[in-house]
């Protein structure tokens, strides 16, 4: 295992005209790991189900609504904390669901 490390590694340093061999192609696609990426899968589940859930009728839809405009950002499973934590723009997520006009959202952008 700390071969394969010190190898990495050592391509990270190499000039161009020694990564074009057999040792380089192999970890040319190398992604790190990412140890939040099962975080973050089950943050976008959540915001998946969410949308989904805004499609459906009477109680559910209505949990769902409040779940999109509710401002807080304090606790981790609200919807300003999940868009921080996944980078996104919430304001754009409201937009595309359907539950902010974008044309109102421009107009508040000219005036300020």
């Amino acid at each position: 295992m700390e071969a394969a490390v010190l190898l990495i590694t050592c391509c990270f340093y190499m000039k161009l005209e020694e990564k074009n061999t057999a040792i380089f192609s192999v970890f040319e696609d190398f992604v790190p790991h990412d140890p939040a990426a099962p975080e973050r899968e089950l943050l976008r589940a959540l915001l998946m189900s969410a949308i989904y859930d805004l499609k459906k009728k009477g109680r559910i839809s209505k949990m769902a609504t409040q779940f999109f405009l509710n401002p807080e950002e304090d606790h981790i499973f609200s919807f300003q904390s999940i868009c921080n934590m996944l980078e996104i723009d919430p304001k754009r997520i409201l937009i595309v669901v359907g539950l902010q006009d974008a044309d109102n959202l421009l107009k508040a952008k000219k005036r300020g």
